[in-house]
Formats: structure tokens, sequence, C-alpha cells
């Protein structure tokens, strides 16, 4: 086992040493590769999958059966316009003529087919119900767009928008909402929250590196990934399928992974040159050892991303490959790419003031011990108490994830700012919530003699409790299928909408259908995310269970200890509940959505993947990082027996004190980047910066800041003492003697001196204490 082990470290270390020597040649064959992966990905294009419906679903089917009966096309993009007179009613001649002069203006908007008049008797027909309310306070009109409902032109889209808004005044109120209305909304970007949160992550960075040469490092490590993986996502998007949310994945977790991960390399090699080594000694050390764990971390995300893909969990399996690339790009850069431009920045990696001090002392600049030793310390002393505290928080945050609710959250859930939002209000205040999102009914009739007629099914539906109003809205004999538009009286997101979707499809359309051979499938808003809910029920849990898995697995392999891999996968399995739980928490609490001008609402299924996938994604890495750190030896091998026992938990705290800021910093740069995507205006990016936000403070401040330097204390020297000596260079090691006095006090320097000597060289004698 100790010559396997022997063999590994040699292996990475000659790996390390090769990619330092012959940097520029590592930098040259990553430039070719990211080039050719760039170009074949311009050259091939993207191919994702944008279908909104669970295939073989009722709403599905319902879709399918709607673009047969107009003749093989999509649904067609109807806006609705939301017109509210702030005084008196719409029939005031102020308001009649803004409203004939907007009318005409939206006629010449490009790619726009029609425009329907609410006084006229087409406005009816087209909307289904009477266009002016019965208070005459508000009119509806409908603008017909070339093109699918399913796929809106944005740039058509923006064009609509800007032309309706326009006519927004002090006599007349104008809102619109429709698919180019909410394409329009979710993309919708704030840059101020985008520009303050760069300009954080910056100053911390400097803070924390000290050196423009380290800043670069890092931001070359993380643009090659964040590249990679977005080229690799590309051009497996045409050999499987992968949904349009898979490019944004591997974005995040390539670059959150490896942006981490060269920032505690750089850490590490900095920490080498203030002991006096050498540029390619200090850059070679830190990549064989932290760089290796981070680099594991990110092949165990591939190694889970392809159980995923195994699986075929629904949801999950179109963003798993995504994820998967990025992993693999991550790992492959941190191994290779990063030591070569370590080498390359050499002593430039610390700033001049500790160039200047380390050429002429011989060692670098004494840093005082700060709260991140004080910290250590705390948890070091009271290890159950940090335990305990912070495991009951982590269920804490789990639980409310078991309450989750599932669906679609419809625009009367987005923020009060968004016109998509406003126009949901007034439609149900002065009409009704159901005229938001109305229910398709597609009837295959057949051929059959026996055929269902299309109004004793409208007749049905009419008298169903929960309906408003239905009709047919389109008849195709030569087809054979009829196309029921209903209206619900609640909104499309509420528990009554969905209770009636139920009630339709097993009460009262089967009695009707009976023995005439036709058949009916409801869809709209309320069914496609009713069948998205009910196609994702356990997906979470098999994406657990792979999560635990190949935590396992890895954490066996590296940390070579049933315990503490155990331990690790437990409690990533817990980080990414919590995320989760989070998210009911935020979105499904009146008080914290009335803070954020949301409502209560369900969360969609492919909002909780993307979630959960970069919650997990950003786990491995600096958790390996971290473990591996934390378990290197800080007693030198000559020391005395009664200085090992005095060091016994030495280690741990040591490397806490040393690394828990530099990863502490990481996820402060992180949560400073998903808070500003959660400050955004729609509703779809708070819910994937809050759920991106929560999982990385409770990655940092939960996990690597507590949790774990707590387990590693309570499990003893002991209960390690099976765990192989990941600083590979433990043979080579001699330890200066002043090193027991640091682990005596409790304000030992955050980095552990050390020497390295060669094989041939002597041991240093033994210390006595």
């Amino acid at each position: 086992m100790r010559r396997n082990r022997s063999y590994t470290s040699a292996g990475r270390t000659l790996l390390a040493a090769l990619c330092a020597r012959h940097r520029w040649v590592v930098v040259g064959l990553w430039a070719v590769c990211l080039v050719t992966l760039v170009l074949l990905a311009r050259a091939q294009g993207a191919r994702f999958d944008t279908d909104v419906a669970v295939p073989g679903s009722d709403s599905a089917r319902a879709l399918d059966l709607a673009g047969r009966a107009l003749g093989g096309t999509d649904l067609p993009d109807t806006e609705t316009v939301v017109l509210h007179a702030r005084h008196g009613t719409v029939d005031d001649p102020l308001v009649r003529a803004q409203i004939a002069a907007m009318l005409a203006q939206l006629g010449k908007v490009p790619k726009v087919a029609g425009v329907v008049d609410p006084f006229s008797p087409g406005g009816a027909v087209v909307l289904g119900v009477d266009p002016v309310s019965a208070n005459r306070h508000t009119a509806v009109v409908s603008v017909i767009v070339k093109g699918s409902a399913l796929h809106p032109d944005r740039a058509t889209a923006q064009r609509l928008v800007a032309a309706v808004r326009s006519y927004d005044g002090p006599n007349l109120q104008v809102e619109i909402a429709g698919p180019d209305a909410a394409a329009v909304n979710a993309t919708a970007i704030s840059w101020w929250p985008i520009l303050i949160a760069l300009a954080a992550a910056l100053l911390l960075l400097g803070a924390t590196l000290r050196s423009r040469g380290a800043v670069a490092v890092c931001a070359v490590t993380t643009a090659v990934a964040t590249v990679t993986a977005l080229a690799i996502a590309v051009l497996l998007s045409h050999a499987t399928t992968m949904t349009v949310y898979a490019p944004l994945l591997a974005a995040v977790v390539a670059a959150g992974t490896s942006l981490g991960g060269a920032v505690v390399v750089v850490h590490r090699a900095q920490s080498g040159l203030r002991e006096g080594g050498g540029a390619l000694e200090a850059v070679t050390r830190a990549a064989a050892q932290t760089g290796f764990a981070i680099a594991c971390g990110g092949f165990c995300v591939t190694l889970a991303m392809d159980g995923v893909v195994a699986l075929g969990l629904p949801f999950f399996n179109g963003v798993a490959l995504g994820s998967a690339a990025a992993g693999t790009a991550t790992g492959l850069v941190i191994l290779t790419l990063l030591p070569a431009l370590l080498a390359i920045c050499g002593p430039r990696l610390l700033g001049w003031t500790e160039r200047q001090h380390l050429t002429t002392s011989g060692r670098g600049l004494n840093q005082p011990p700060g709260l991140r030793a004080r910290w250590a310390g705390w948890v070091h002393r009271r290890p159950l108490v940090a335990a305990c505290a912070a495991g009951f928080l982590l269920l804490a945050l789990a639980a409310p994830a078991l309450t989750l609710k599932l669906g679609g959250a419809d625009d009367g859930a987005e923020s009060t700012s968004s016109t998509t939002r406003r126009a949901y209000d007034l439609l149900s205040t002065d009409f009704f919530p159901g005229l938001n999102g109305p229910m398709l009914v597609a009837v295959d009739l057949g051929h059959a003699p026996a055929a269902v007629s299309p109004d004793a099914v409208v007749a049905a539906l009419a008298k169903a409790p929960g309906v408003a109003r239905a009709a047919v809205n389109l008849n195709n004999a030569q087809a054979g299928v009829a196309v029921i538009r209903v209206f619900p009286t609640a909104g499309p997101r509420s528990p009554d909408a969905t209770a009636l979707l139920h009630r339709l499809r097993d009460q009262v359309l089967p009695p009707v259908l009976a023995g005439t051979g036709s058949r009916a499938y409801v869809g709209g808003s309320t069914a496609l995310f009713a069948d998205m809910a009910a196609n994702f029920h356990g997906a979470t849990t098999g994406f657990l269970a792979v999560v635990l898995l190949a935590m396992l697995g890895c954490g066996l392999l590296m940390l070579r200890s049933v315990t503490i891999a155990t331990a690790l996968a437990l409690t990533s399995a817990l980080a990414v509940l919590a995320a989760a739980g989070v998210l009911a928490l935020l979105f499904q609490t009146g008080l914290v959505t009335r803070v954020l001008g949301l409502a209560t609402g369900p969360v969609e299924p492919s909002l909780l993947v993307i979630v959960l996938v970069a919650v997990f994604g950003l786990l491995p890495g600096l958790n390996l990082g971290l473990l591996a750190r934390l378990m290197e030896p800080a007693a030198a091998p000559g020391l005395g027996r009664q200085a090992r026992r005095r060091n016994a938990s030495g280690p741990v705290r040591l490397g806490h004190a040393d690394v828990g800021h530099v990863m502490l910093t990481m996820n402060l740069v992180m949560l400073f980047l998903f808070a500003a995507v959660a400050a955004q205006p729609a509703r779809l990016m708070k819910v994937t910066g809050c759920g991106l936000a929560a999982g990385v403070a409770i990655d940092a401040f939960v996990l690597r800041a507590t949790l774990l330097p707590a387990l590693l204390h309570l499990l003893g020297p002991r209960r390690r003492r099976g765990v192989p000596d990941l600083a590979w260079t433990q043979p080579l090691v001699g330890g200066p003697s002043d090193q027991a006095a640091a682990a005596r006090d409790g304000t030992e320097a955050a980095t552990v001196p050390i020497r390295i000597r060669r094989p041939e060289q002597t041991a240093p004698r033994p210390t006595r204490l």
C-alpha cells in the first residue's frame, strides 16, 4: 500500500514538475487547443433542446394536436396589451384617442401580423371574453406577432414592448403580457449590481493575494477553464440532448471551481516562496498537493454527472453533460496550465514589498494570526460544540426542502416593477385571475361515426366547478382536431387551478368521451408545470444518491479513510439539500417574498435543477482541497514523542488557520456575483441567484469554516492513522526546531514553515523539547 501511495505521489509530483519546467510548451499547447475548440464550436453551432413540455405528457400531446389543427405550425404568438384608464373610463374621448394612436403605431412594428381593436367585434373572438371590463376601466388589445409563442423573437419583443410602454402616461396606464413580454422581462439586466459585485470581488482578491501577478494567474486560469467548458458543451449538444441551461451551468461550475482552486494553489505557492524556497520548488509542491486535490474534485463532478446521464433522471439529464464538461475542463486546467502559469510568474506571485524583504532577509513578511487563527483555535478547543451547531444548522436548512412545492410561477409572482406583473394584476382585478392563464383542451375527434361533438365537450367543461367560460377556439374537421379554450376562475399558479386541471382530466372529460373513440388532452401553462412537477417526482432523490456515491468514492480514493469520506459525502448531500430548503423559505413564505417584491409560488423544476447541480459542482474541489491541507502533518519527523503528542491536533488547526481565510475569500467572491444575479428584476434570476448564493454561503460558513475541521478534530489522530500522507514530500521534509513552539500557543502563523532536503542528505537530528 505504501509503495502504491509513493507511486501516486511521485506521479503527480512529476506531472507538476514537468508542467512547471516546460511552462511555455504547456501554455502553447493550451492556446492551440483552446483556439481549436472555439473555432469548432462556432462552426458547428449549438443545438440545444427548447421544448417546454414533458415528452409524452398530456400537455405535450395537447400542443401537438393544436399544431396539427393549425396546419402543422406552432401556437401563434399573441401578446396581451392591457389598457387602464387612470381617471374615468376607457370610453373617455381623450383615452379613446390615445388608444387609437397606439393601435396605429403597433401595426407599424416589424413582424406584427395584426392588432385587434378592443372595441371591435373581433376583440371578443380573439381574446375569448369581452375585451372591455364590466366597469369600463380596463380594455385588452390582442396583438398577433409572426412567429411561435414557444420561441419568441427577442428583438421583435423589445421593439413591441418599447412601443407599448411609450403610451403609458397620466391618463392611460399601458401594460403588456405574453410570450414576448415575458422574454424581455426574463432577460432584463440591471448592470449596477453586477458592476458593484465585480469591483468588490477584485478588491477582495487583491487584498487576499496582494499581488497583481497572482490575480492575473487566477484570471487566466478561470477564463481558460470557462471557455473550454462552454466549447465542449456546445460540441456535446450535437451528440446528445441538452437543454439551453446546460452552457449556463457549465460556465458557473467551471468559473467557480477554477477560480477557487487557482486562488488556493496560488496561496500555497506564495507560502512556499515566503519560506525561502525556490520558485520551481514552491510551484511544484503547491500544484502536486492542493492542485491535485482540487482537480480530483473536478473529476468527481464529471463522474457524478455521468452517473446522472446513465440513470436518465428527468430534467437533470439535459444539463448533466454540461457540468461534466466543466468538471473535466477544470481538472485539466488545474493539473497542467496552472503550474505553468505559476512558474511563468515565479517570484512575482508575491508583491514588490514582500519580494524585497525576501531578498534581504531570506524569509517572507510575518503575517499576524488575525481572526482566522482565533476561529481555528476556537474550533480546535470546542470541536463538539462547533460540529453540533453546524450540523443542526445544516439539518434545519435542509428540512424545508421536503415541503418545497414544484410547479410554475405565472406573471403574478414576478416583481411589481415588471410590466407583466402589473398587467396580471389589472386583469385579475377588473376581469378574473383565470384570464391570465387559460387552459387548452385539444380533442382528437378521429373519423369514427361515433366521434364526440366539440359542442358536447364544451357543454361539459362549462358546467365544471371552477370554470368561468369555455368555447371552441378552433375546429379543423379535415385534420379531425378541435381546440377548446377554458378559462378557470382561479389564477394559473393557484392550487384551485391545479385541482381544476385534475378534475377535468379525471372526472369531466372521461364520461363525455366514453364510447366515442375520441381523445382529449388538457394543456396550457397550468398543465405544463403540473406535468413537469409530476415527471420530476423522485428525481431529486436519485440525484442526491449519485452525489453521495460520487463523493464517497472520490473521498475514499483521495483520503483513504472510510469515516472521513462518509462524513464528506453526507455533509455535501445535506449542503445541496439545504440550498433547496432555502428556496422554499425564500419563495414560499409570504413575508420574505413581499420584501423581495414578489408573490409566493411554486419553484420551477428547471430552476431547482440549476441550483442543485451548480451547488454540487462547486463543492468537491474546494472541500477535497481543504481536507488535503488539514491532514498535512505539522510536526517535523525528528521531533520527540512528547512534542508529537502535543501536536496531535496541531496540523488541523494550523491548516485551518492557513487556508481557511483563502477559501472563505473565494466563497465571498462567488457570493457577491450570485447576489448580483439575485438583485436582477426577473423572478427567474432571483430564484437562481438566491439558490446559488445560499449554497455558496452554506458551503463556506457551515461546511468548510466549521463542520469539516471540527469533525477532523473529533476523529482524532488515531482514527486518522490509516489516512495516507497527502503531503507527498513527507519523507523529504524536515521542519525547523521552532515548529513545536509555534504549535503550542494559540497564535500560530498562518503558514507552517517547511524546508525541502534532498534524499541523499542526512536527516536532521531530533529536537528535544
